[in-house]
């Protein structure tokens, strides 16, 4: 009997990403990098850019070393070859109307097989003039023989190691056909009144553009739904909050403050003002301090830790890394334990006996202020009486993980919660934080302490290798110290560390075999770093080889060098925390961006033209994204590239239809657009759809 074949089941936005055609086990693994694990999180990913393919310039008027799109005709079968070093290349000889040019793919052999004399390509990359005319290494290459159209206008999407970008495009192109099945979210009369194309329309321009107004236009719709829908959630945490009371804190003048060997600056002056008087209100404080690197927020969450304590509560403060949660731990204990505050550390490092000792402790009213990591989160860590919760570098931990603590510290029936204080050492640009903290009040620490130096940054390249370490060399002969980060690994934690010890080893048996080197990566065990740090901070290791655990708090004033590898491979909120770790001494300081793409990156040339946070702050935003700010995954959820979050206007559109719409945001009409700041807020479970 012939056995009935079985159907394949209809694809749907809850789909897998394995329904669609071509992606397999292995290709869902490499999606599921990108936090895509369905369908429909497969169409919310949009595209970082697009590349404009539709302007074809003639070969004579590209040899300017811009990105250009060229169409031309292969004049004679493709070389294949191998350079000096053993990269295999295909040379490709072809021309248009009005020059020839010298085309090389580097370790692209399989070209060979597809590049024929006489067949017409378009070619989209950079040209330059060389000795013998004009020249392009490894552009994108397409057959222009009139069989499939060629898109003008081609989109680029945010990659990871072993993703390309022809397999994202070819992916989206296998579920573009449910785009009619999307549902709105903004009504219908508001998308009228405001010129915005239907979601439909939206997501399918988005990824397949027809034109560039029309793709302007799309842009413009999702930026639209997207900050109505993060306004009306955000405006929902904060009425949620105001159901709630808190402990009410009275100072009594009396603070470490007075005896720091060093002055505080008006800004932290002001902004401690700030902090005590929410502490004093009897209502939730809910308040950011931003600052740029160096601007002192330590000394602020100090203050108002040693407040909670002086008003017989516990208060707990959340590092995102043991070597800063450490460190926090070192300090903080320095200015409050003299007071008889005390202080405890609680990280995954600590040894098993020592965390159920410090947890007893903790239950028994026994630890005023733990310090600690996300191991603070699990559920065996109670408070005899919680009253304040700090967070450093807040964008390295969701609102969902914030609330984990808030909801433990509940008395009363639940209607009284601890006072909240997160922190940023990343700038955030005034429109963002209009947005993303609409639930919490900011206040700014806008002035350096004395003391910090300028900073000097270049952008080099590998061939500059040699006169980096002499360098290195010359500033440590001087007693100065240096950081050198090691180049940037995605795979895991176990080959980040195993590449930074190899780095290490090459560095301390090659380079440096007379100089004494340090070495932390995050694998390493609490001790372990702890005492790696302390030997730098002391001066007994001259170089610290690391990976990015030093990103945030690390506070060495010595060090006035920083080596940073692959610098094109980091973001820039990253690259300017990491260069912040220098400049904090008397010496004249000095950050090396080793570009080893050798390609020009707009990136690093921000970085060495400016030390504004703020500034650098926007050029990240507009690049990459302001980041899940509801979820835990802070790694850029919000669609396209983030440039609408500087538009002033639009955010100001968006909150005056919120305005007006609010009191009648129960009807049906809204139901949509509730259900979708809901998720956003994660009351359904978040994540990325469409549906």
């Amino acid at each position: 009997m012939k056995q009935l074949k079985k159907e394949k089941p209809e694809m749907t936005f809850s789909s897998p990403v394995t329904a669609i055609r071509g992606i397999g086990p292995e290709k869902a693994k490499l999606f599921a990098k990108k936090n895509i694990y369905t369908v429909g999180d497969l169409l919310h990913t949009y595209p970082r850019e697009y590349q404009d393919r539709g302007k074809i310039v003639p070969l004579s008027e590209c040899g300017d070393g811009n990105v250009h799109a060229v169409l031309v005709t292969c004049v004679e079968r493709p070389l294949i070859g191998k350079t000096y070093t053993g990269i295999p290349y295909v040379r490709m000889s072809a021309r248009d109307d009005s020059a020839l040019v010298s085309v090389t793919f580097f370790g692209k052999t399989y070209l060979s097989s597809m590049i024929r004399p006489g067949r017409k390509y378009r070619l989209y990359g950079k040209f330059t003039v060389g000795l013998y005319g004009a020249e392009s290494n490894t552009p994108d290459i397409e057959p222009a023989d009139g069989t499939h159209p060629l898109p003008a206008i081609l989109p680029v999407y945010p990659l990871t190691s072993g993703m390309t970008q022809n397999m994202i495009r070819t992916a989206i192109e296998g579920c573009l056909h449910l785009c009619g099945r999307i549902r709105e979210t903004v009504p219908e009369d508001i998308r009228a009144s405001h010129g915005l194309l239907t979601k439909k329309e939206t997501v399918r321009q988005l990824h397949r553009p027809e034109s560039d107004e029309l793709l302007k236009k799309a842009q413009r719709t999702a930026a639209f739904e997207d900050l109505l829908v993060f306004q009306l959630a955000v405006r929902s945490m904060r009425a949620e909050k105001e159901h709630f009371s808190a402990p009410v804190f009275h100072s009594s003048g009396k603070s470490f403050t007075d005896s720091l060997p060093f002055l505080l600056t008006g800004a932290q002056k002001r902004v401690i003002r700030e902090v005590f008087s929410d502490l004093g209100k009897g209502f939730p404080m809910a308040r950011l301090v931003q600052g740029d690197v160096g601007s002192g927020k330590t000394v602020i969450a100090a203050a108002a830790l040693e407040l909670c304590a002086q008003n017989g509560m516990q208060s707990v403060m959340l590092a995102p890394t043991e070597l800063l949660a450490e460190q926090h731990c070192k300090t903080i204990s320095r200015w409050l334990e003299p007071s008889g505050i005390r202080v405890a550390l609680l990280t995954s490092s600590v040894r098993a006996s020592e965390k159920k000792e410090i947890k007893k402790r903790l239950a028994a009213g026994n630890i005023d202020v733990l310090i600690g990591t996300h191991a603070v989160l699990q559920e065996d860590v109670v408070f005899s009486s919680l009253g304040l919760v700090v967070t450093d570098e807040q964008h390295r931990f969701g609102v969902r993980q914030r609330a984990a603590l808030l909801e433990r510290s509940e008395r009363s029936g639940g209607r009284s919660r601890a006072h909240m204080l997160v922190m940023s050492a990343t700038p955030i640009p005034r429109s963002l934080s209009l947005i993303l903290y609409g639930d919490l009040d900011v206040s700014v620490l806008d002035e350096l302490p004395a003391g910090r130096q300028p900073i000097e940054t270049m952008i080099l390249l590998p061939e500059d290798r040699d006169r980096i370490y002499k360098s290195i060399r010359r500033q440590i002969g001087l007693g100065g110290q240096a950081y050198i980060i090691c180049p940037l690994v995605e795979e895991s934690e176990d080959s980040s560390r195993s590449a930074a010890e190899q780095y290490y080893e090459n560095l301390r048996t090659n380079v440096f075999p007379d100089i004494p080197l340090g070495l932390v990566h995050g694998r390493l065990s609490g001790n372990e770093k702890a005492n790696a740090m302390r030997d730098f901070s002391e001066g007994k290791t001259k170089v610290l080889v690391s990976t990015t655990v030093i990103e945030v708090g690390v506070d060495v004033p010595n060090a006035n060098v920083m080596l940073i590898e692959n610098a094109e491979c980091f973001g820039l909120s990253q690259l300017h925390q990491l260069r912040g770790r220098i400049g904090r001494g008397q010496r004249k300081s000095f950050c090396v961006l080793l570009n080893g793409s050798g390609k020009d990156n707009a990136r690093l040339e921000i970085m060495r033209d400016t030390s504004d946070g703020f500034k650098i702050a926007e050029a990240d935003l507009k690049q990459r994204g302001p980041g899940d700010f509801f979820g835990e995954a802070q790694s850029g959820e919000m669609p396209l590239n983030g440039a609408y979050f500087a538009d002033m206007p639009l955010v100001a559109e968006t909150k005056e239809v919120l305005e007006s719409i609010l009191p009648k945001i129960g009807d049906e009409r809204f139901a949509s657009l509730r259900d979708a700041a809901a998720r956003k807020a994660g009351a359904n479970g978040g994540g990325k759809t469409v549906n």
